[in-house]
């Protein structure tokens, strides 16, 4: 089976890839807008932008995937409104030309990653999946819009889809500046900072551990047709215990700053679970505590690599990337 991978070097995606790896027929694809050499190892990623239709279309004729996993995308709730048009551009025209082109290839899937930012402020919880969709940010407004385009071109290009709606995913290799909190509050307390918290720390989220998203991925290569699923760990978390947790795991007892509250956060969030369980036989399978350990160790080698050490690793990938 032929899997395309969009936004492969990306934080997700290069889990994504890493899970069908030896299984599967795997083509990498991602621009490095965001997405880093580091993170793909071995695996080589080819050079792809999504806004590009005609580049696109070549890799698909070229490729012939018989199914894509599409999660290149603009991301940031924080940094939406100024980055509307590249956003829009993304993650709503660049969804629309892969639908295209795996319509015009004959590919019989394309499962979206989306978000839980698609619901806005929850109504009810936990929020499941015909929870109304009331978007807060320009970034959950064009998931919004990707998950419409996916349906309307899967009833008209006769292809199958799958999405699946992310919650706060966390882990290894994922990097501050697309405004993570875990990141962010790692790489703070391991450099000695105090850990910057937006709003009074009370609103809550869902994580949810990489690998275990990877494996959903993996799993809605064959699932029914049609779903659309929540991924997320299932349980509520405030940031003020995120911040305690992560600052116990570094051993460090600084105290967090707090700043006002940013445009488009919610202020609590927990997924359910069940369509993902029964339609996807998927759940997290790792709690948080040992997640943010992991991730904890992951960010100390980090640290201890050094800017020199990063930079010579980026150094060596550089030749694994290739040119459609």
């Amino acid at each position: 089976m032929r899997v395309l991978v969009t936004g492969a070097a990306g934080f997700i995606g290069a889990h994504v890839v890493e899970a069908l790896a030896g299984d599967y027929g795997v083509m990498g694809v991602d621009d490095f807008s965001s997405g880093t050499l580091e993170r793909v190892g071995d695996i080589a990623v080819q050079r792809l932008d999504v806004t590009d239709p005609d580049a696109v279309m070549r890799a698909f004729r070229a490729f012939r995937p018989d199914a894509v996993l599409h999660l290149a995308a603009q991301v940031g709730v924080e940094r939406s409104a100024a980055e509307a048009d590249r956003q829009l551009g993304v993650n709503v025209y660049g969804t629309m030309n892969v639908l295209q082109a795996a319509a015009a290839c004959g590919t019989g899937r394309v499962v979206l990653a989306s978000s839980a930012a698609v619901y806005g402020n929850p109504r009810r919880l936990p929020v499941d999946e015909d929870h109304p969709t009331d978007p807060l940010s320009v970034y959950g407004r064009t998931k919004l819009a990707a998950e419409r385009l996916v349906r309307e071109c899967a009833r008209d290009g006769g292809f199958e889809y799958v999405i699946l709606r992310l919650g706060n995913v966390y882990g290894p290799r994922q990097r501050r500046e697309t405004g993570p909190v875990v990141a962010s509050f790692f790489l703070d307390a391991l450099e000695g900072r105090g850990l910057t918290i937006f709003g009074d720390g009370l609103q809550t989220r869902d994580f949810v551990y990489v690998r275990d998203v990877a494996q959903a991925f993996r799993l809605a290569l064959h699932c029914p047709p049609g779903v659309v699923a929540n991924v997320g760990g299932g349980s509520a978390t405030s940031i003020r215990d995120l911040a305690e947790m992560v600052c116990r795991l570094v051993g460090t007892s600084v105290r967090p700053r707090f700043a006002p509250p940013r445009p488009g956060d919610i202020r609590a969030s927990v997924l359910a679970g069940d369509v993902a369980r029964r339609r996807l036989g998927w759940k997290a399978a790792v709690d948080l505590v040992t997640g943010l350990r992991e991730t904890c160790e992951w960010y100390r080698g980090l640290a201890a690599q050094g800017v020199a050490g990063a930079a010579s690793a980026t150094e060596r990938a550089r030749t694994r990337i290739s040119s459609p």
